[in-house]
């Protein structure tokens, strides 16, 4: 995801690549973002000390924590220090998933001012939702996560309270259509198409379907359903097995046990 975002904003011209300091332990990867133009170094301390000696002003410089948050301990005991050391506060936007920017502030210190991202996997293509939320020491101003997130694709922001089910919903929301589409490829097989023509016909119908539902803003998912739903006719059959079994209310039902396991995990 990290890559993802750098290489986001570098293309839709949000960030200049020699503006970017990337600290990565492992050297291939190291080497792709240095083939591209972006310095990378092999910790924290030699990236920040870069990027503060090139900045206009020292602490101007946005830090991506795009870490696993199992790891934050570790991170926050090698980059702490050096914000102590700077002098200044300097905005630190994190895309550790569960992790509230209360525990951020604490293991960062006062010099770190926190806003918390979350963007989604479309992100890769520039196709993605970001929702961003400041934390207690975030004092703004927005313009250059919004640049950043906003090369990603839509971005909104939200109350930090709202964070795990905007994770339940945007964050995890493509599993549930690629699960879906697994389950009308092996409905396609079983009425009798080969693998490949399966394959074939569920990707253009999501993707059309879904193009369809993006550009026609003026209407409702409910009415786009009902424009293709016939009396009596073969949809109608479909959709009426589906309310039988209550999918709706299934589909409700998991967001509220993704939301749920994303507080659980929050507070671990």
């Amino acid at each position: 995801m990290a890559r993802a975002i750098i290489l986001g904003a570098v293309d839709a011209g949000a960030c200049l690549p020699d503006r970017i300091s990337v600290v990565e332990l492992e050297e291939a990867k190291r080497a792709f973002f240095e083939a591209r133009g972006i310095r990378a170094f092999a910790s924290a301390e030699e990236g920040l000390g870069r990027l503060t000696t090139t900045e206009s002003r020292p602490g101007d410089g946005h830090i991506l924590l795009a870490i696993k948050p199992q790891s934050l301990a570790g991170m926050a005991a090698e980059l702490r220090p050096l914000l102590d050391r700077e002098g200044n506060s300097r905005p630190v936007v994190s895309i550790l998933a569960g992790t509230p920017t209360s525990k951020l502030e604490s293991a960062l210190g006062d010099r770190a001012r926190i806003l918390r991202a979350m963007p989604n996997l479309p992100a890769r293509i520039r196709k993605g939702t970001t929702a961003i939320a400041g934390g207690r020491s975030w004092q703004g101003p927005w313009t250059q996560a919004r640049s950043l997130f906003g090369a990603l694709g839509q971005v909104v922001e939200i109350q930090e309270s709202l964070f795990d089910a905007f994770t339940a919903i945007a964050g995890s929301g493509p599993a549930y259509v690629f699960y879906l589409a697994e389950a009308l490829t092996r409905a396609a097989v079983a009425q009798g198409f080969d693998a490949a023509q399966a394959d074939v016909i569920v990707r253009s119908v999501l993707a059309g379907s879904s193009d369809l539902l993006a550009r026609e803003s003026d209407r409702q998912a409910v009415e786009l359903r009902a424009s293709v739903t016939s009396k009596g006719g073969t949809t109608a059959a479909a959709v009426s097995v589906l309310d039988q079994a209550g999918l709706q209310e299934v589909i409700v039902n998991a967001i509220a046990a993704a939301t749920r396991r994303g507080r659980e995990l929050a507070e671990m």
